[in-house]
């Protein structure tokens, strides 16, 4: 007998989800993001989405490039 089994939706609603970006990142780039992916119970993806966006608004609200 098969049994609902519930899962839990990992993609926030209206993200795109078949287009992933591959990041390449420096080993002590990856060990923060992994340790504070642990620290927040997240997935990488997760933490890795949540600061860019928190670094393109912060772009935005100092009108400055993410290269300066």
């Amino acid at each position: 007998m098969k049994t609902a089994r519930n899962s839990v939706r990992r993609v926030p609603n209206g993200a795109v989800s078949d287009k992933p970006i591959a990041v390449r990142l420096h080993p002590e780039e990856l060990e923060r993001f992994k340790s504070r992916a642990a620290r927040e119970q997240r997935s990488m993806a997760s933490v890795l989405r949540l600061a860019a966006l928190r670094g393109l608004d912060e772009c935005d609200r100092t009108n400055t490039l993410l290269a300066s």
